[in-house]
């Protein structure tokens, strides 16, 4: 079940939304062909102040890693990392009673949904704000990195989950801010017999 609640950065007397920005790392641009192999959400509140954090990388490890040029990924980082079916439960938690924001939104969702799909998990009703189209409304570019880099924000390690998703949520507040939208948003609820959280996760090495 999805409500939609509308949003503004004005002072109100109603409950401040939470923003539940998100990011997936994946070994293909076709969710039917390819799979998550990383993601982070980050929690922030209207105010762009940070409420929580979280990333893990994701198996299994694919037979094709894709483009670690871009994502940066290897392929023996996945071998421990727990698959998705094993964290679908701490993504819907996170993103429960939240509105879901993404940068070019259809891509991101539309591999969280395949792989929800693959996994056996019933329905997933995953909608998402979308900063892009918002941004180049503004006249602003619509890469993440430029775009960044156009409102000052720090992006010090682009197509790393956690590192684009922090840098999306100083965007989606900026952008708002300077645009004063109303948005239309749906606040994310899970479904019913939802998995449950099993708190696994496997971060990047740092070397």
């Amino acid at each position: 079940m999805i409500f939609k609640a509308l949003i503004t950065l004005r002072h109100t007397k109603t409950k401040m939304p939470i923003f539940s920005c998100f990011d997936v790392e994946t070994t293909s641009l076709d969710a039917k062909k390819g799979q998550v192999i990383e993601i982070a959400i980050v929690k922030i509140n209207s105010e762009g102040d940070l409420l929580d954090e979280w990333t893990t990388l994701v198996g299994p490890t694919p037979i094709d890693i894709g483009r670690p040029d871009i994502h940066g990924i290897k392929s023996s980082w996945l071998d421990t990392a727990p698959h998705f079916k094993q964290i679908a439960g701490d993504i819907s938690e996170r993103f429960d009673g939240t509105i879901p924001v993404a940068h070019n939104a259809p891509f991101d969702c539309s591999f969280i949904r395949e792989e929800w799909n693959r996994a056996s998990l019933g329905d997933l009703h995953l909608e998402a704000f979308d900063t892009l189209p918002l941004a180049k409304e503004l006249g602003y570019p619509g890469r993440l990195s430029d775009l960044s880099d156009a409102l000052d924000i720090q992006l010090s390690n682009a197509h790393e989950a956690l590192a684009d998703t922090h840098a999306l949520a100083s965007v989606l507040i900026k952008l708002l801010k300077s645009s004063q939208k109303i948005v239309d948003s749906p606040i994310f609820q899970p479904s019913l017999f939802k998995p449950e959280a099993s708190g696994l996760f496997e971060h990047r090495p740092r070397s």
